[in-house]
């Protein structure tokens, strides 16, 4: 059992420092307004070989490093403490929410378990970071409008929507369930200490 805790930790101590590379590269990486979280494959992947608090915690951890982002700067400016609620709460609820519908499916089908859960927690981050934009942080988007004398902000918004939140799903929808696999039969004679496996 001791032998099992110690690869469990090792196990999201390895997706930690992915989710951390990963996250580095989508916080300072943007193409245009497209700004790709990839550490979102690897909460799933950890919550769905993990399980729920494994993801619970990579996605916190991921919230953690979009603090300290460029992009971030604005809404800390605003409002801080909403802001490290924003971002602790999305990923982290995503993560944790995706390992348990990963936990409910993986013994009936593991195709559909990892479909799922790898398209709720793009759904999940970009949907509890659109209503806390569209009512918390919405000044952001007014004084953007106000200052231009355009609608910037419905075309910030639009952008989101659109173009980030569609590429990041299809990514991210395609992505994890190959690279799940790909672990899957890479780790297939090894016990790696994941109770989903």
């Amino acid at each position: 059992m001791k032998n099992n805790k110690i690869k469990w930790i090792t196990g999201v101590g390895v997706l930690l420092a992915l989710d951390v590379a990963f996250s580095l590269i989508s916080n300072y990486v943007t193409f245009s307004v497209v700004n790709i979280n990839l550490a979102l494959i690897v909460i799933v992947i950890g919550a769905c070989l993990y399980g729920p608090w494994a993801g619970l915690f990579l996605g916190v951890m991921n919230g953690v490093l979009t603090l300290v982002a460029p992009g971030t700067a604005a809404f800390l400016a605003l409002n801080p403490w909403m802001t490290i609620l924003v971002c602790l709460l999305k990923t982290g609820l995503g993560g944790l929410l995706s390992g348990l519908a990963y936990k409910l499916l993986y013994k009936k089908n593991t195709w559909i378990a990892i479909i799922l859960a790898s398209i709720l927690l793009p759904i999940i981050n970009t949907g509890i970071f659109l209503a806390f934009a569209l009512t918390i942080f919405s000044s952001i988007w007014e004084g953007a409008a106000s200052s231009s004398g355009k609608d910037v902000g419905t075309f910030i918004i639009t952008a989101i929507l659109s173009i980030n939140f569609l590429i990041e799903f299809i990514v991210i929808s395609v992505l994890t369930p190959i690279s799940h696999r790909l672990i899957l039969l890479a780790t297939k004679n090894y016990d790696i200490g994941s109770p989903n496996k």
